[in-house]
């Protein structure tokens, strides 16, 4: 879940209209951020598996979102494991279940955030 007073803070020196177009970015990119991680993981792709975990796991720090922050932290060490190793131990299903709870998480993300942009909106 988005922090929001930790997000709002942060971003406490941009205009509400600015903080909105952050949002707007998020909300336009992260589906696509997640499809390419899983067609890396589909296609066994263990250097893509760790750039897109990594490009997530900065989008979602961008947001405060601490619990699934740790979460992308912690599959990131495994994608760095996988790419080093050319794929030992490679498992898709686990990697498929893993980033199909980082999609729950990004779906619960954007409604935080769509309701953080709603509230700037009216404040406009």
């Amino acid at each position: 879940m988005v922090n929001k007073k930790a997000f709002l803070e942060n971003y406490q020196n941009l205009d509400n209209s600015v903080i909105i177009d952050i949002i707007d970015i998020f909300l336009a990119e992260y589906s696509g951020r997640l499809e390419k991680l899983l067609l890396a993981a589909g296609d066994r792709d263990f250097a893509g598996l760790r750039f897109y975990t990594h490009d997530l796991k900065g989008l979602v720090a961008s947001f405060f979102d601490l619990e699934l922050l740790e979460f992308i932290r912690t599959f990131e060490k495994q994608t760095i494991l996988l790419d080093e190793s050319k794929g030992t131990g490679y498992n898709e299903a686990d990697t498929l279940e893993t980033i199909e709870e980082i999609r729950a998480s990004l779906g619960e993300m954007a409604l935080s955030l769509s309701k953080i942009k709603q509230e700037l909106q009216e404040n406009l």
